[in-house]
């Protein structure tokens, strides 16, 4: 038991460690949005409305903004200090995920599930970047160890009580989506156990007043705001979001999080096929699948779908698997455990191989750092794999969560900055830094301007409104070059630029450039066109 506790709390802040070493700028569209709208509440001091620009920010609740601005006033506006709080959220997702799966499941299952969830591509990538999902799943997880000790014959007040507080926090994270999350744990809970329904009637009416308590005053604070609020975000957001294709991520087909399950369930995604014979624990792992498989249909069956979305099953998910890998190290036939173990290590080893890959094929990037840390990897995912299963499962387990975690660091350490340097504006901020005030416009080629105005000096960015900023396409381009100021800069990715240059009878020459991004001014590119 101490080797499976000691295996997870290694793996899980390791990971913590290993991404705040990696020091990747902030990754547009949402993550540079996110933490330019968290350093825009502490500069405005205004810590009930979210504002990009100045203008509001209506599509997410006010908790991961709270956390993101308490890590940038503690820390400073730095990259680091934006990283914390989602690798934070992410680490209490993963302890909380071993305290429901060790009530559910019994110690030794908790801490295995807590080390798979802690290891898989979905939560992992999640805790990389400053979105709200990370922050729902420590919440969500709790209410539902909350449900179940009711269902066990736990007080009923007093952990209602706290169901209520967590449900609370998780609306004001990411609004309703705890509360159906929680809803369909439930709903399992009962589905096995029908005798539980009283209760946890009283339960669910206790822990909605305490949850509404807990949510409203921040969700009539923006109502007397900004009137009209709370019909967007509920109705609009939620409602219509869910059952019409009126929100920007609608259109994806009811496959779409098959696909993002497979590839974010790995690498232990092949123990969930294998089979559990052992009558230990059946209720509980029922109601986990229950609960898992009533969440992918429930998301499946809205109209606006988004890889992060899916994240609130990975805990059921995590907590089955998890029973799984024990039962085959104690109990599995022979044949299949090789099997199993050969597929484990080809999803490690092949993961890093896999970003270098796409990133190469992506970017213009430097192929040997990526090539270096995929061998290192490699090599010791195989050294690992030859003794996993030589003994018990508290002696194979640390072993797969060290193949697990040293993929992963490769893949963070090597392939993650490479990448994020071409999915930010950083460098953007440089050039427009070294400028005495920012132009009269920045237009920027097929970007969202998140990270760029973070990323501005202090005296820049209180000249930064909504109107010096946009993203163009070069279709537009050609009208704006007119239209514009002269002083007007346009941004472009180097990547980018053969693009631009075949709109010109000959190449036009960058007014400045800086890393990945190269800036003409509108004044120059009138010229090229007049010639």
């Amino acid at each position: 038991m101490h080797q499976l506790r000691l295996a997870f709390f290694l793996a899980a802040t390791g990971l913590c460690l290993v991404s705040l070493a990696a020091r990747a700028p902030l990754i547009d569209p949402d993550e540079g949005l996110h933490a330019a709208i968290a350093q825009e509440m502490l500069l405005r001091h205004d810590y009930v409305t979210p504002t990009f620009l100045g203008e509001p920010f209506l599509d997410k609740p006010i908790l991961f903004f709270w956390a993101e601005a308490a890590s940038l006033q503690l820390f400073g506006m730095n990259e680091t200090a934006v990283r914390l709080p989602p690798l934070l959220f992410g680490f209490a997702g993963a302890c909380t995920v071993v305290i429901l799966g060790a009530t559910m499941f019994g110690t030794s299952i908790g801490f295995a599930a807590g080390i798979v969830y802690a290891t898989m591509i979905l939560p992992i990538g999640v805790s990389e970047v400053a979105v709200h999902d990370v922050a729902l799943i420590p919440f969500l997880v709790l209410a539902c160890w909350g449900i179940w000790r009711i269902t066990e014959g736990a007080p009923l007040v007093p952990w209602a009580l706290g169901i209520g507080l967590c449900i609370g926090l998780s609306i004001l994270t990411k609004g309703l989506v705890g509360t159906a999350f929680a809803g369909l744990f439930g709903l399992a809970l009962v589905a096995m156990r029908r005798g539980t329904l009283p209760r946890l009637i009283v339960a669910g009416l206790i822990a909605g007043a305490v949850a509404a308590a807990v949510a409203a005053p921040w969700y009539l604070a923006m109502e007397r705001a900004h009137p009209g609020y709370l019909h967007y975000y509920f109705v609009q957001r939620h409602v219509q979001g869910y059952f019409t294709s009126t929100q920007r991520h609608a259109g994806r087909g009811w496959w779409y999080y098959l696909a993002i399950v497979v590839g974010g369930g790995l690498p232990w995604l092949p123990f969930a096929f294998t089979r559990n014979r052992n009558s230990d624990h059946r209720l509980a792992r029922r109601v986990v699948w229950i609960w898992f498989f009533a969440g992918l249909l429930f998301l499946s069956a809205g109209q606006s779908k988004l890889a992060t979305y899916v994240l609130p099953i990975f805990p059921a998910l995590a907590m089955g698997i998890g029973a799984h890998v024990l039962h085959a190290v104690h109990l599995g036939h022979r044949g299949r455990r090789l099997a199993v173990l050969i597929a484990f290590t080809a999803a490690c080893a092949l993961l890093p191989w896999a970003a270098a890959i796409g990133v190469a094929m992506r970017y213009p990037v430097h192929l040997t750092t990526l090539v270096i840390a995929a061998t290192i990897a490699t090599a010791l995912i195989v050294l690992l794999a030859r003794g996993a299963w030589r003994g018990s499962a508290t002696t194979a387990l640390p072993r797969m969560a060290a193949m697990s975690f040293a993929a992963f660091a490769a893949v963070l350490l090597a392939a993650l900055p490479q990448t994020a340097r071409w999915m930010t504006a950083k460098d953007l901020a440089t050039i427009l830094n070294s400028r005495a005030a920012l132009p009269s416009r920045v237009l920027v080629l097929d970007e969202r301007i998140g990270s760029v105005v973070f990323y501005l000096s202090p005296e820049l960015r209180a000249e930064a409104t909504p109107d010096r900023f946009a993203d163009t396409t070069l279709a537009d381009l050609f009208h704006q070059i007119d239209r514009e100021p002269a002083d007007t800069l346009f941004a472009v990715r180097t990547d980018q630029l053969p693009r631009v240059q075949k709109l010109f009878s000959r190449p036009v020459t960058p007014d400045a450039q800086s890393g990945v991004y190269s800036v003409f001014t509108l004044a120059t590119l009138r010229q090229s066109t007049r010639r």
